[in-house]
């Protein structure tokens, strides 16, 4: 890393302290994570997507990648087993609030902090309670990007924090995950409304886009990651006593891997949406992601009762995914044989991306998540 940032970079101007990785670096109104800082973090809390995001552009991938630290940090909180339920929704319903408030209060943000390191002590990884513990830089860093980003940013995690506490909220009630409507709902607040965030950004980054139709497509792409992570790690799930699929024979699993294998598809439909010339490094991204989980759901249709769940895909099958990515990348034709490729022999059930986000999406319809 350069020790200077760029001149059109975001972070422009900023001064950082002469140490070999200095978690802080300055604006005028103080300090902000820095660019060390921003990618250790990602590289400590997400392998597959440290492995992706530095695919994108400068200043994007930075965009990207803070994003996702902010998910992580109320993902954190919401997913920590040892902290009270209704601890963890006050926490998660005060962060949409001042997410929507495109976080001007900042001595609200540092009670925040205090209280989900509080929160987080005795469940959590140390890599996530080292990202908790950099809260206030994260958002101060945040406060630093261009208004149109921080405000895709902000509305985003608004509305992820409101559907986890919705999702806690349903919990104390004893309901339960009984039909595709509830996954579909699930879905959306924890991944879908991330597709959406992700369609706004590419789509200030790639002006050719046609952005109705990324975000016609976004619910469905985030679901499919999402369904694809959840049929991963059901056993892991069960562990801790939550599960969110209504499935438990071969046949009703099988089904929901054919659900997913077609939200798939409208991901690899999402990435041909947008340029090859002028989103190749968004696209490769994407096109990662995507092919990754087709090769997971491929070894969940194979044995969808391993009771251990133990999908994996080793270093060496990594590599030749990407490498397979890179060459198929700069062509909406070579995306689509790479996809039927890896999808062979797969079922596709398919549904309407449009119908989708009509039924679940908030993003459009509401200033107000709570």
């Amino acid at each position: 890393m350069d020790a200077n940032p760029p001149p059109n970079s975001p972070y422009s101007g900023l001064k950082r302290h002469h140490a070999n990785v200095s978690v802080y670096a300055y604006s005028s109104s103080g300090p902000i994570l820095s660019q060390e800082a921003l990618y250790s973090h990602l590289n400590l809390v997400s392998r597959s997507f440290a492995l992706t995001i530095p695919l994108m552009p400068t200043p994007l991938k930075d965009y990207i990648s803070l994003a996702y630290l902010i998910c992580r940090i109320v993902d954190t909180v919401e997913d920590d087993a040892s902290a009270p339920t209704v601890d963890k929704i006050t926490w998660l319903s005060d962060f949409s609030f001042l997410a929507g408030d495109e976080f001007e209060q900042h001595d609200v943000l540092l009670g925040l902090r205090a209280r989900a390191l509080e929160l987080t002590q005795g469940g959590s990884g140390e890599h996530d309670v080292a990202l908790l513990s950099d809260l206030e830089l994260v958002i101060n860093l945040l406060l630093t990007f261009p208004e149109e980003v921080k405000s895709v940013i902000c509305h985003g995690v608004a509305i992820l924090g409101h559907g986890m506490a919705s999702s806690l909220r349903k919990s104390l009630e004893a309901a339960q995950i009984e039909n595709l409507d509830d996954v579909d709902n699930y879905c959306y607040f924890v991944a879908g409304v991330v597709g959406e965030m992700l369609a706004e950004l590419f789509s200030l980054s790639d002006r050719k886009a046609d952005k109705k139709d990324l975000m016609e497509l976004a619910v469905s792409f985030g679901e499919g990651l999402q369904l694809t992570n959840i049929l991963r790690d059901r056993a892991k799930d069960a562990q801790r006593g939550v599960k969110f699929l209504p499935a438990s024979t071969r046949d009703e699993l099988l089904e929901y891997v054919a659900l997913t294998q077609g939200h798939l598809d409208d991901a690899i439909n999402f990435i041909c949406t947008l340029s090859p010339k002028e989103s190749a490094g968004v696209r490769l991204f994407c096109l990662t992601n995507v092919a990754m989980a087709m090769y997971l759901l491929r070894k969940v249709a194979r044995n969808p009762l391993d009771p251990e769940c133990n999908y994996r895909i080793s270093r060496p099958n990594v590599k030749r995914l990407f490498i397979l990515c890179r060459l198929a990348v700069r062509a909406n034709w070579s995306v689509k044989a790479l996809s039927f490729l890896l999808s062979l022999g797969m079922r596709h059930q398919r549904r309407s991306a449009r119908q989708l986000r009509d039924k679940v999406s908030i993003w459009d319809h509401s200033s107000t998540t709570n």
